[in-house]
C-alpha cells in the first residue's frame, strides 16, 4: 500500500510538471506575437501613404475644374511632377471651390445681353414720323406781320439829333443826323454820327421801295475805311466785303439803317400792329453778318423835346442771347413814325443814347 501510494505521488508530480510545461509554451508565442509588433509601424507607414495617394487624385481632379479661363495653366501644372504637388494640397482647396462658382454667372449673362437689341430696333421705327413734324415745324421763316402790315412812308425828312454816351466810363456828346430820300420807287438812307474827339462814322442804304416794305440793295458802313453788305437777290444771298461767308436772305430782311423806316412804313399803315405787346421779328443785316431781331411794343410814352411834348410809340429789342444789344426806341406819330429817340446799350456797358433836335427837309 505504502508503495501504491508513492506511486501515484510520484504520478501526479509528474503531470503536474508536464501541465505546467504546457501552460508556459502558449506564453512564449504571445511574447513572440508581441516581438511580432515590428512589421506594424510598417502597417501604419502604409496608411500614412494611403491618405496621400487619396488626395493626389483630388488634387488633380480640382486643379482642372479650377482655371475654366486658362486651360492651359491647368494642363501645365498636371504635367509638372506629382511629387511637388502633393505636399500643398490644402493651400488650393479654399480658393478652388470659389473660383468655379464665379464663372457659372459669367458665361449666363452673354446669353441675356443679346435679348435687348431687338428691343431697341423695334423701338427706333417709331422716331421717323417725328422728325417730319419737327422740320414743318421750323418750314415757316418769313415773319407772319409781314403779310399783314400795310406801308405809308413818311414823306422825306432830316432829323437832327444830340447824342450823348458813354465809352469806357467816359461820358462824351456827339451830333447825329438821319437823312430820308425817296423818288419814285428808289430811297437812299443815312444815319451819321459826328464826334470831336471820335471822329465821323456814316451808314448807308440803298434800295427800292415794294409791296413788303423795303428792299435794299447795298448796306455801307464806313469808319476811316468802308465795309458793305450786298443784297444779291436774284441768288438770294447776302455777300459781304470783309471776307465773311455769305448768308441767306429771308423776306423782309433790312439794314441797321432802313430798319428805322421799314418800322416808321409799318406802323403808320397798320394801326394793328401799334397794340402793346405785338411783336415784329426780320432779318437785320450788318457789314459782317445777319440775324434776326424781334422788336415788342411797350406802350406809348409823352416825352419832352425842344420841338415840344408830344406822344410817342416805344419799341423794345427782345434780346436772344446774353450779348446782344439792348435797344430801344420811340416813335414819334406826329412825324411818320420816324424814330423821336434812340437808346443803344452795349454789352460792356456803353451807352449811346439819341434825342431829336429838330425836323427839316434832307
Amino acid at each position: 500500500l505504502l508503495a501504491l501510494v508513492v506511486a501515484l505521488h510520484l504520478l501526479g508530480l509528474q503531470t503536474l510538471s508536464t501541465s505546467l510545461s504546457v501552460r508556459e509554451q502558449p506564453a512564449v508565442p504571445t511574447v513572440a506575437h508581441l516581438r511580432l509588433s515590428e512589421p506594424a509601424p510598417k502597417a501604419q507607414s502604409e496608411l500614412s501613404t494611403l491618405p496621400a495617394a487619396t488626395m493626389a487624385p483630388s488634387v488633380k481632379v480640382a486643379k482642372v475644374v479650377a482655371p475654366p479661363a486658362a486651360s492651359a495653366a491647368a494642363t501645365a501644372r498636371m504635367d509638372t511632377p506629382d511629387a511637388p504637388a502633393a505636399p500643398k494640397p490644402s493651400p488650393s482647396f479654399p480658393e478652388e471651390p470659389t473660383t468655379p462658382s464665379t464663372p457659372a454667372p459669367e458665361v449666363m449673362e452673354p446669353q441675356t445681353t443679346p435679348a435687348p437689341p431687338p428691343t431697341e430696333t423695334a423701338s427706333t421705327p417709331v422716331t421717323p414720323p417725328v422728325a417730319p413734324d419737327a422740320q414743318n415745324s421750323q418750314a415757316p421763316m418769313a415773319p407772319v406781320w409781314l403779310a399783314q402790315a400795310k406801308f405809308v412812308w413818311p414823306a422825306p425828312s432830316l432829323l437832327q439829333f444830340e447824342l450823348a454816351g458813354t465809352s469806357k466810363g467816359v461820358r462824351y456828346t456827339a451830333s447825329a443826323s438821319i437823312s430820308w430820300k425817296h423818288q419814285d420807287n428808289n430811297y437812299q438812307l443815312r444815319h451819321e454820327i459826328q464826334a470831336f474827339l471820335f471822329g465821323k462814322r456814316s451808314q448807308t442804304s440803298v434800295g427800292q421801295m415794294g409791296a413788303n416794305g423795303l428792299l435794299p440793295t447795298r448796306f455801307g458802313d464806313q469808319f476811316r475805311q468802308e465795309q458793305a453788305a450786298h443784297f444779291d437777290r436774284a441768288k438770294g444771298l447776302l455777300v459781304y466785303s470783309a471776307n465773311t461767308p455769305s448768308q441767306t436772305i429771308e423776306e423782309g430782311a433790312q439794314d441797321r439803317v432802313s430798319l428805322f423806316v421799314q418800322l416808321a412804313g409799318a406802323l403808320s399803315g397798320t394801326p394793328s400792329l401799334r397794340g402793346e405787346g405785338q411783336q415784329m421779328s426780320f432779318q437785320v443785316v450788318s457789314a459782317k453778318q445777319a440775324e434776326v431781331w424781334t422788336f415788342a411794343v411797350l406802350g406809348t410814352e409823352k416825352l419832352k423835346f425842344p420841338l415840344g411834348d408830344f406822344d410817342s410809340l416805344k419799341l423794345h429789342r427782345l434780346p436772344r442771347n446774353e450779348y446782344d444789344q439792348k435797344i430801344d426806341i420811340w416813335l414819334s406819330p406826329a412825324h411818320g413814325y420816324l424814330p423821336a429817340r434812340i437808346r443803344i446799350i452795349q454789352a460792356n456797358g456803353d451807352v449811346i443814347e439819341e434825342t431829336l433836335q429838330s425836323v427839316g427837309k434832307p
